[in-house]
């Protein structure tokens, strides 16, 4: 007996959207199972997770501190005081007006800075040529930029090596976690070879948490040790005015 057209499209709708219903029954089952169970099972320990990475876990927390120590160290030592105070220009010029030589060098010696030492040297050198002592000048200013750049670089070799050692790490997990599979053949666990992976996988994303941050902070050190260089070259070039007005 033939089915009425309709019937034969609602029997094959209903046929073909079967394997989809017990799919999603199946996913709902298992969602309730996971309800059902403890919060802690569905909890990452990523303490855990870390001290599971191994020895390359405990070198990037070595490189994590060390950028951390580097970091402070250069906010510290590269804020304005330190390199061109806004007021120092100002004050050498008075001072120089003044002839007031003590004042300049008690100046460099209770607040040191790139420019403070700049202006103790040239009333050192007063009666030096000009343009020499100009050029003296600014090399020192230059020697001290550098120094302070060449201290803000071990933040981007942390940034380079991170990565690479957590992609080290990934690949001696996995080696691990495939090792594990060639000995239990198939009678392998995959929940065993799914925490291996996850304990490889591990360091890789150490490495990357590290890196990210360390080149950002590289990047504005040095963004902030160039603005400071223009402003010790306007400063110097306010402070050279004043002496040539002096000479006169």
């Amino acid at each position: 007996m033939k089915l009425p057209i309709r019937a034969s499209i609602l029997s094959a709708v209903a046929l073909f959207c079967l394997p989809g219903f017990l799919a999603a029954q199946n996913a709902a089952e298992t969602a309730a199972d996971a309800a059902d169970a403890p919060a802690e099972e569905l909890t990452i320990d990523w303490i855990q997770e870390i001290i599971n990475g191994g020895m390359t876990s405990v070198v990037l927390l070595l490189l994590s501190a060390a950028a951390i120590g580097f970091l402070v160290e250069r906010l510290i030592r590269m804020r304005k005081k330190y390199l061109a105070p806004a007021y120092y220009a100002d004050f050498f010029a008075d001072a120089i007006a003044k002839c007031d030589d003590a004042a300049i060098r008690k100046e460099a010696e209770a607040k040191p800075s790139i420019l403070a030492d700049a202006g103790a040297y040239i009333v050192d050198h007063f009666d030096m040529d000009t343009a020499r002592l100009q050029t003296a000048v600014a090399d020192a200013a230059a020697r001290a930029i550098e120094r302070h750049r060449q201290r803000s670089y071990p933040l981007a070799i942390i940034a380079t090596m991170a990565p690479m050692l957590g992609l080290l790490g990934t690949v001696i997990g996995m080696i691990e976690a495939f090792s594990k599979v060639a000995i239990l053949g198939d009678t392998g666990d995959a929940a065993l070879l799914a925490d291996s992976i996850s304990k490889a996988l591990i360091t890789t994303d150490m490495g990357l948490v590290l890196a990210i941050p360390a080149l950002g902070a590289y990047h504005y050190l040095k963004q902030k040790l160039s603005i400071a260089e223009l402003a010790i070259e306007e400063n110097l070039e306010a402070m050279f005015a004043a002496v040539d007005a002096q000479k006169k």
